[in-house]
Order: C-alpha cells, then sequence, then structure tokens
C-alpha cells in the first residue's frame, strides 16, 4: 500500500502513517483514549464510540489499521498526538487514487487552527505525490467548523447532505 510510507510536517505538527503491522504501542493507545473524550466523538461514527480507555482504543486502531491507513498527528513541541486522520483509498480507473478521509483533533487544542494545518499539510501532500485524484470527506452539517475547514482547504460540496452528512471533495 503506497499510504503505509505516507509522513509530512507543517509548522506545527509532525505527521506519520502507522503501519498495519507494526504493535500498537501501549502508549499510542492510552494517549487516543485520553483523546477521544465525549466531545470529540460526539460528531464520529458509532464504530469509535465504545472507544473509553487504552485497551478499547488499542481494538479499535487494530481494526481500523486493517481497513485504512491511520496517521498520527503529532504536536512538535510536545510530541504529544495532536490527533489522528483515517485515509480510506481506492484506485480508480486511471489507476489514480481516490482517498476518503476522517479525522480528529483533540480537544484541548480545537479552535487554534490545527485541523486546517494538518489538511493543508494532507492536500500538498496529495498534489504532490501525483497519485491522488481525489480526497473526500464527510461532516455533520451541524458540524460548521469541520465543514468550514474542508472548504477553506478546496474542498468542493459534491450536493445536498445526506442523512445530516455534508460530503466535500477536493479534485487533484
Amino acid at each position: 500500500m503506497m499510504l503505509s510510507h505516507l509522513q509530512f510536517s507543517t509548522p506545527r505538527l509532525d505527521v506519520a502513517a502507522l503501519s498495519s503491522g507494526s504493535k500498537t504501542s501501549d502508549n499510542l493507545a492510552k494517549e487516543l483514549a485520553a483523546l477521544l473524550t465525549p466531545a470529540v466523538k460526539q460528531h464520529l461514527p458509532p464504530d469509535i464510540q465504545s472507544v473509553n480507555d487504552a485497551q478499547s482504543a488499542a481494538v479499535w486502531l487494530q481494526q481500523a489499521l486493517t481497513e485504512s491507513t491511520f496517521l498520527a498527528v503529532t504536536e512538535r513541541d510536545s510530541q504529544s498526538l495532536a490527533g489522528f486522520i483515517l485515509l480510506y483509498e481506492e484506485t480508480n480507473t486511471e489507476g489514480l487514487l481516490d482517498l476518503r478521509l476522517g479525522y480528529v483533533v483533540t480537544e484541548r487544542l480545537q479552535g487554534k487552527g490545527l485541523a486546517s494545518e494538518m489538511l493543508q499539510g494532507l492536500v500538498n501532500w496529495c498534489q504532490q505525490s501525483g497519485k491522488v485524484s481525489t480526497l473526500s470527506g464527510g461532516a455533520e452539517e451541524n458540524n460548521l467548523a469541520s465543514v468550514r475547514v474542508l472548504e477553506k482547504n478546496g474542498f468542493v460540496r459534491d450536493g445536498e447532505s445526506i442523512n445530516g452528512t455534508v460530503f466535500l471533495t477536493r479534485t487533484f
């Protein structure tokens, strides 16, 4: 999988893919459990709602690694987990990747521009790779901050919202 070596940096963040074969460190599971507070989880899919301690975080992460690429987003100053990006890839008819993404920023860093910064870094990586056709994501239509982050990074709405979710795509 080409995304297993994906990594990039932004002014405040270091982002790197975890490989599916890598053993989940206890420390990462603990950081993930701490990051996934009720406020952070409120807009996330059902499968992540059950994460409430290091053990459930490790189980969720192992499952996520079987179906997606997990990008750990680390705050450069503190070296602590600031958030993560999940990428789901499909190869299109031209042999390019269509990526779907989900992302999370820890509660204490929300509202500081980190989501925009990490997505800008991902958009730049996609452009430079020459292997990505589209990058798309969804957000609950009442999660205006998330919709705004996507729009700010060049994502365009795919049409009407479906069951309260807005879908947006960035084409390269």
